[in-house]
């Protein structure tokens, strides 16, 4: 998150009010999904996607990425 410049309250607030990019998908590695969500927040489109297991209610957050720079 540092190198893309991506800070806790920007990732927060993509889980909270941010859209699905797609639609979740099945993890091949372990039995739960994968979902990237995305939002315009702080001046830059950031996508955070997270691993997530029902019924567990914890959310793992695998990658950070401000769309415009890559």
């Amino acid at each position: 998150m540092r190198q893309r410049h991506v800070n806790d309250p920007m990732v927060l607030e993509v889980l909270r009010m941010g859209t699905l990019a797609k639609p979740p998908e099945l993890d091949m590695k372990h039995p739960g999904l994968l979902c990237r969500m995305h939002r315009f927040v702080a001046g830059a489109q950031v996508a955070v996607v997270v691993y997530v297991e029902y019924p567990s209610t914890d959310l793992v957050v695998v990658t950070v990425i401000d769309v415009k720079k890559g």
